[in-house]
């Protein structure tokens, strides 16, 4: 019986494992190249754009920014918890900080963020949230609008059958542009760095992050950890664990995100063996205890049924 409640944990556990390789980026977005060449970055370019991990901070709820659409957006007003405490949903938001006109780094982060959605399970705005900005203060929402409508194109669900925008994905998924102080603030709030190069290009550090429904950093997370499966399984662990577990689809959801945990060395989730092995201690003993309950009862009803009353 042990060497079956095992297994059967193993096998929800191990659905999730994540692959190692790299695949490259898928090119929705209109003028990116994903076979050219990456300019050369040298050293006084990055040195000193590494990201400060600011778990557990709130970003700045009244933040201003326009939306792809042209409306100004409160900050706050992106996250459920922000708005009612009654009834509210639990969506994370997975945040990206990015240059719209990036010629390469931020058009293969947000390509590879769209490839990670087509294979999550979990849906934008169901579930989620997403949220970029723009730290280019030159850059326009109609340059916003431009990009965003590309990725809705490229993404399964976008589309209506009339051709009309999907709007519960359309609604969720923004494309933010800002002043250079609202940008150098929500990104000094989120720990990114980035410093403008001569050629007007940025140097910039390559990371997204997942924020809880009520504002606060949760996970930093690389876009480049693997290929898009393994993204989509990282992503998915984080936007669980940002929600408390509150957008799980079943016990298997939770039984993955408690053998899984973050591991801030290795900046992914890895699986925990131990506490797999516990699971499937505790399936075997309900499983053995279960057998042993059956197999009373049934002898009881045995031995009622061998008495034989007696005629007087």
């Amino acid at each position: 019986m042990l060497s079956v409640g095992f297994r059967l944990v193993w096998k929800l556990a191990c659905g999730a494992a994540l692959t190692a390789s790299v695949a490259c980026a898928q090119g929705f977005r209109s003028g990116y190249d994903p076979n050219a060449p990456a300019a050369p970055a040298t050293e006084a370019m990055t040195r000193g754009l590494e990201t400060d991990q600011k778990v557990g901070a709130f970003v700045p709820m009244e933040l201003r920014f326009t939306s792809a659409e042209g409306k100004e957006v409160r900050l706050g007003d992106l996250f459920d918890l922000e708005k009612t405490t009654s009834g509210a949903q639990h969506r994370p938001v997975l945040v990206a900080l990015v240059y719209y006109d990036c010629p390469v780094v931020c058009s293969a982060t947000m390509d590879k963020l769209a490839g990670a959605f087509r294979r999550l399970d979990y849906k934008i705005g169901k579930d989620f949230k997403v949220a970029y900005f723009s730290f280019d203060s030159t850059e326009t929402s109609k340059r916003a609008r431009e990009v965003k409508d590309g990725y809705l194109v490229g993404h399964p669900d976008g589309l209506l059958d009339g051709g009309k925008f999907n709007p519960t994905i359309s609604d969720n998924w923004n494309f933010f542009v800002g002043s250079a102080s609202a940008n150098r603030a929500l990104a000094n709030a989120l720990g990114f760095k980035y410093r403008a190069a001569d050629n007007g290009q940025f140097a910039h550090s390559s990371v997204f992050m997942i924020l809880t429904p009520d504002g606060r950093v949760a996970r930093y997370l690389s876009p480049f950890l693997g290929d898009e499966k393994a993204l989509a399984e990282q992503m998915k662990l984080a936007l669980l664990e940002a929600s408390d577990g509150k957008i799980a689809r079943g016990v298997s959801d939770l039984l993955m995100s408690w053998c899984f945990m973050y591991n801030p060395k290795a900046g992914a989730y890895t699986l925990e063996a131990i506490r797999v092995m516990k699971i499937g201690g505790v399936l075997s003993i309900v499983m053995v205890g279960g057998l042993v309950g059956v197999l009373l009862v049934a002898e009881r009803v045995r031995r009622r049924r061998s008495v034989v009353p007696v005629a007087v």
